[in-house]
């Protein structure tokens, strides 16, 4: 029957039964009532003869049936009480709106269980809060960084479309101008794609040789000068495509910045816990003013070139390996070292 897939009704049945059982018992050994006699027989011999049966008192009788309903009135409240804490977390449950994530259970009292749950269920509200959170300022930052090179696409097309007598020359700027801005959504595109993969990805750790991965990197961005130093072999449990991509972002950036004519130095160490990765360049460096911001999404600094997003996704995909992406001070240039623990 259905009623009794509820948990409160199954919970209340047994409180009950353990309950009145015990009360139904001891009335039926009280009422027990033993009876012995003397009977002559045929033979003219007295024998004694004992009759037992079940005659309860009235007050035996009322206090049995008085009890039934307390009993069961008892058992009511007694579940109702055990199962209160799984009806606050359904009632949460329920309220809760795709774009209000802000309720919680609170502490709930009752069983260790129920006490556990209202804790996990406040738990995981709390990382789709953070993660809604994530979302929005995302499309935010997006919204905002797609925006430009559309206004530029449009106001390219605009000068060319007002001018009376557009030449040749004319329509070249415009092309360039319509290029660049393509170039620029292409770029912020492809960057935001990597960022929802990785975010979306499960870390594979497997056992990567990242001195060897380092100089596949390097080899990548020929004919740019990029020299791996350090130690030969570094070998460390880590999702291997996903490092690749950080690593990859921390050269491009350095390239990027590069005087022409200098290397980018990768360089690699191999300590007892942790692999590091130390990507260095000689260009101008970054302001002082600037250095808390290197790692916020869409910061470029002034005609920096990128989409603002490559360190933060190196940085993302440090952190998810219980790594981190810092900037060092001190020398000519940028340096910036991915450390990444060894794990298993």
């Amino acid at each position: 029957m259905t009623v009794f897939k509820s948990l409160r009704v199954r919970l209340a049945l047994t409180g009950f039964l353990a309950s009145y059982l015990p009360v139904v018992l001891v009335f039926a050994v009280t009422a027990i009532n033993q009876e012995s006699y003397g009977e002559v027989g045929a033979d003219g011999v007295e024998r004694t003869v004992s009759r037992t049966g079940i005659v309860p008192s009235g007050w035996a009788v009322l206090t049995v049936v008085l009890l039934l309903p307390a009993t069961a009135a008892l058992a009511w409240w007694w579940a109702g009480r055990a199962v209160r804490p799984f009806a606050r977390v359904r009632a949460a449950a329920e309220r809760i709106e795709g774009t209000d994530l802000g309720l919680r259970v609170g502490s709930a009292q009752g069983t260790t269980e129920a006490v556990a749950l209202a804790a996990a269920f406040d738990s995981m509200l709390d990382r789709l809060e953070r993660s809604a959170a994530v979302q929005r300022q995302l499309i935010e930052e997006a919204s905002h960084e797609l925006r430009t090179p559309l206004a530029v696409l449009i106001t390219g097309a605009d000068v060319v479309l007002a001018h009376p007598e557009p030449d040749l020359e004319l329509y070249r700027e415009g092309l360039e101008r319509s290029r660049g801005a393509a170039h620029r959504l292409r770029d912020v595109v492809d960057e935001l794609l990597v960022d929802a993969r990785g975010r979306a990805r499960v870390i594979d750790r497997r056992p990567v040789d990242l001195a060897a991965l380092a100089r596949e990197v390097a080899a990548e961005f020929a004919p740019a000068p990029v020299v791996v130093t350090g130690d030969a072999a570094a070998d460390a449990a880590v999702d291997g495509p996903s490092v690749r991509r950080a690593v990859a972002n921390l050269v491009g950036n350095a390239v990027k910045h590069a005087p022409e004519g200098t290397d980018v130095v990768v360089e690699v160490a191999a300590g007892p816990d942790a692999v590091s990765l130390t990507v260095s360049d000689e260009g101008p460096g970054i302001p002082e003013a600037d250095r808390e911001r290197v790692f916020e999404r869409f910061w470029r600094g002034e005609s920096a070139p990128g989409t603002g997003l490559g360190l933060p996704i190196a940085r993302q995909i440090a952190q998810a390996h219980g790594g981190d992406v810092a900037l060092l001070d001190g020398g000519e240039g940028c340096r910036f070292r991915l450390t990444l623990p060894k794990g298993r």
